[in-house]
């Protein structure tokens, strides 16, 4: 029995001899992941194209404004002080307050005389108003614009009637002067930009 007893001691004494150390852990530096290729400016042609989406971005407006337009540069859209506005515009660096309103109502005289006395001119009679009316088409219905300035007071209004009997639509842009003059190609090439959903002919 002590013979048997120390044949299994050798083992033992071999294990000990070799030592008890731990596992050595190595840490493998961690590859960094490839680079993405730095991004270039694009062409012209590119940076074009990407202005020209964002213009058609603007070729529109507000769901159930009930018509489409194409915005100049510098305009957006802005939440209406008024409920009976169906949108409002707001035309970058300027105060001029642009809206749209919608009535039953179509009398041009008696409207255009409204808004010379809101910008301090006297009445005038049907015959002086048709003198200074413009008319022009938009999708097939009646627009009667006007531009009204009081050099001496400095304000103004540009202002269309557009008629879609039984409702009048109502564009009625207010400003000084000198902010209306300068963007009254804007304004009039907004209107005759206008697509009425349902209407036109």
């Amino acid at each position: 029995m002590m013979k048997y007893n120390a044949l299994l001691l050798i083992p033992l004494l071999f294990l000990t001899a070799c030592g008890g150390d731990e596992p050595t852990t190595y840490q493998v530096p961690k590859q960094s992941a490839p680079k993405a290729p730095a991004q270039t400016m694009g062409s012209v042609a590119d940076n074009e194209a990407i202005q020209a989406a964002h213009a058609a971005q603007n070729a529109k407006a507000p769901a159930g404004a009930g018509f489409t337009s194409k915005l100049p540069k510098g305009w957006t859209e802005v939440s209406s002080s008024s409920a009976m506005r169906k949108v409002s515009y707001s035309i970058e660096s300027t105060s001029i307050d642009f809206y749209l309103i919608s009535l039953t109502m179509g009398d041009v005289p008696s409207n255009v005389n409204r808004w010379r006395g809101q910008v301090g001119l006297p009445p005038v009679s049907s015959e002086a108003i048709a003198q200074d009316l413009v008319t022009f088409e938009v999708g097939g219905h009646a627009v009667n614009y006007i531009e009204l300035y009081n050099e001496e007071g400095g304000k103004g209004i540009i202002a269309a009637i557009i008629d879609l009997a039984p409702q009048y639509w109502y564009f009625t842009a207010k400003g000084s002067v000198d902010e209306l003059k300068a963007h009254a190609a804007d304004i009039r090439a907004f209107l005759e930009s206008i697509q009425f959903e349902g209407h036109n002919h």
